[in-house]
């Protein structure tokens, strides 16, 4: 009943005035050399590349946005305008290539600019010589839309890749302290006998297997599994089982504990109230706000939105009761996506909500409310997010001048030790020289 007090709201007045989307890329070569590994690199697909089935599928995705966006709720223009939109991917080909798949379907062909029908041919050449080939006046033949793809190196992205060491040098010392921890070994020691059936019927020794490999392999599998490469024969329960074992063991690195989940969540958080607040304060154009990265970075911002937590996913995949309903138990498929919506109220020109949208299913996240008024979801958020990100990662200069602060004094203590050994070893050598001189003075006096 709320879902549908909701669209008759949008429907009749309320104004959506910003979206910002955070996507994983679409359906890639495989990544880790476990299965078929020779194969795979005599073949040149082991190297992590999207695939004509991840642009399908990000095509697919912009053919939807283009429906709700620009034919539904009338948020963008028909045509591209650069103004209105800002798309932001990760420093990665297959994050790269899905934003550009993905405009193609909110932009397709047919919808690119035209030249001034006035101009003078010589201007659309370039310096090389060549054959001029009259193109009419569409921009690119088919009027293709080209969009900018906007990129961080990757040990700056602390937005689409906190949990990256490069970004966050401290995530990889609490993955280090997630793995050794009690929930860790309970989890292994539980899929001990799954471990055992999957090397039994992929046919390899189980006595160096974990759960690392596991969710390693299953990586492996949905990458054969949407491109069309051979998989092998497990078994159905076996499958299920490593599916739900996936998700789970993203969280046993990534959000054990929720100081972890609130740091990495932090800079994205940061960024996305940032572009609301902009928008209400009328400070931006940008309406359209796309952040192209991968499965990890999708995963990160659901454990943070609270959608899924590690206590549920354990609960599921132990068969246990399951504590907290809204669950999100499945690992975020290839073109999973999280929309963040931010609408003006009828007739209240500074009062706003937030709806959030996963794989294009409202979420319930301000009190199990599909609609969150911006004050609340605010506060939600700025208590997600920890005080000092940088320097709880370990990339401020502050924490910087502290290091050096410490190798400073540590090498100036080393340095003082070593001038009181030296001066304690030249007294007892001086003192050994003159007690071997003193007996040799004695001795000469006594003969």
């Amino acid at each position: 009943m709320q879902f549908i007090l909701i669209l008759m709201s949008q429907a009749f007045g309320d104004q959506i005035v910003l979206s910002q989307i955070l996507w994983r890329n679409g359906a890639s070569t495989p990544l880790h050399c476990n299965w078929k590994c020779q194969e795979f690199e005599q073949q040149g697909i082991l190297n992590d590349y999207l695939t004509p089935i991840g642009m399908r599928q990000h095509y697919v995705l912009g053919q939807w946005l283009r429906k709700r966006y620009i034919e539904d709720l009338k948020l963008l223009s028909q045509f591209y305008n650069e103004a209105e939109i800002y798309i932001q991917s990760t420093d990665v080909n297959k994050t790269i290539m899905s934003a550009l798949s993905n405009f193609q379907g909110i932009y397709p062909i047919g919808t690119g600019p035209k030249l001034n029908p006035n101009l003078n041919h010589s201007y659309l050449l370039p310096p090389n010589q060549l054959i001029f080939e009259d193109l009419g006046i569409e921009a690119i033949p088919g009027l293709l839309q080209v969009v900018p793809v906007h990129v961080i190196q990757r040990q700056a992205d602390i937005y689409l890749r906190g949990y990256d060491a490069l970004a966050c040098p401290r995530n990889e010392e609490i993955i280090n302290k997630n793995v050794k921890s009690k929930l860790y070994y309970e989890i292994n020691n539980r899929t001990q006998s799954l471990i055992l059936d999957f090397a039994k019927q992929l046919g390899i020794d189980a006595s160096h297997l974990n759960i690392t490999d596991l969710y390693k392999y299953q990586d492996t599998f949905d990458s054969c599994e949407f491109n069309r490469y051979d998989l092998p024969q497990l078994e159905e329960s076996t499958k299920q089982q490593m599916k739900l074992l996936q998700n789970l063991y993203f969280s046993l690195e990534h959000n054990i504990d929720f100081e972890q989940t609130r740091l990495l969540a932090t800079p994205f958080f940061r960024n996305i109230l940032l572009n609301m607040q902009d928008v209400i304060n009328n400070q931006t154009e940008i309406k359209f706000r796309i952040f192209s990265a991968n499965d990890a970075s999708v995963q990160l911002i659901l454990n943070g939105l609270n959608l899924t937590t590690v206590e549920c996913l354990k609960q599921v995949y132990l068969k246990e009761e399951v504590e907290n309903k809204n669950c999100i138990y499945t690992y975020p498929g290839y073109a999973s996506n999280i929309i963040f919506e931010l609408y003006r109220k009828l007739g209240q020109e500074n009062q706003y909500y937030v709806q959030i949208l996963y794989n294009g299913t409202l979420m319930p996240i301000c009190n199990n409310k599909y609609k969150c008024d911006y004050e609340e979801f605010n506060s939600i958020i700025q208590f997600q997010n920890v005080n000092d990100y940088e320097d709880e990662c370990w990339i401020t200069p502050k924490t910087q001048i502290k290091i050096a602060t410490w190798l400073f004094k540590t090498n100036s203590v080393i340095i003082i030790l070593l001038f009181i050994i030296s001066i304690f070893i030249i007294y007892l050598l001086i003192r050994q020289s003159r007690l071997e001189m003193y007996t040799k003075v004695k001795q000469q006096v006594e003969d």
